[in-house]
């Protein structure tokens, strides 16, 4: 194990790695997000096959799982081999997240109240600028596709600089 004061090469190449992969990603979101919608294809058919293997037992009613598990392999095998419904699926289900994540926060809001007024207002003005971003990307599936390439991206890049800086 190396101490931690040492330079650790291996943290540095994956940090390279890593830098790379966020620049191709910002400046390439078609590839970005097409890789994207390969890896997610790929996970909703394997989870579906594990829900169908493993999680049949574990449930009362084996009838809800086999049919979700047939729908997640289903999708994930419509995702790989028809790259528009991959990216169309991926950009609404992102828009749809953004949604019932902001209206979340703003269920949430009022615990904060209690605490601050002033976070309470910047919670409740977030979350109503989250949804209708949501909105705005349920409306354009393009926008919502560039978005989750553009997030990948700098991921990719902060995960990089973070690897290289703590690497040296």
């Amino acid at each position: 194990m190396n101490r931690i004061n040492e330079f650790d090469p291996f943290s540095f190449i994956v940090g390279i790695l890593g830098v790379i992969a966020g620049i191709i990603s910002v400046s390439r979101p078609d590839v970005a997000f097409s890789t994207v919608v390969l890896i997610v294809a790929v996970f909703s058919i394997i989870r579906g096959i594990f829900k169908l293997t493993h999680m049949t037992d574990i449930f009362d009613s084996k009838g809800w799982i086999i049919f979700n598990s047939i729908l997640d392999i289903l999708i994930g095998v419509l995702m790989l081999f028809n790259g528009a419904f991959g990216m169309l699926y991926i950009a609404i289900f992102f828009a749809i997240m953004f949604i019932l994540d902001s209206l979340t926060a703003l269920s949430l809001a009022k615990y904060v109240k209690n605490v601050s007024h002033g976070y309470y207002i910047m919670d409740v003005i977030f979350a109503i600028l989250g949804v209708i971003v949501g909105i705005l990307l349920l409306i354009s599936p393009v926008a919502s596709a560039l978005s989750v390439a553009f997030l990948v991206g700098i991921f990719f890049l902060v995960s990089g600089i973070l690897m290289i800086v703590h690497s040296i």
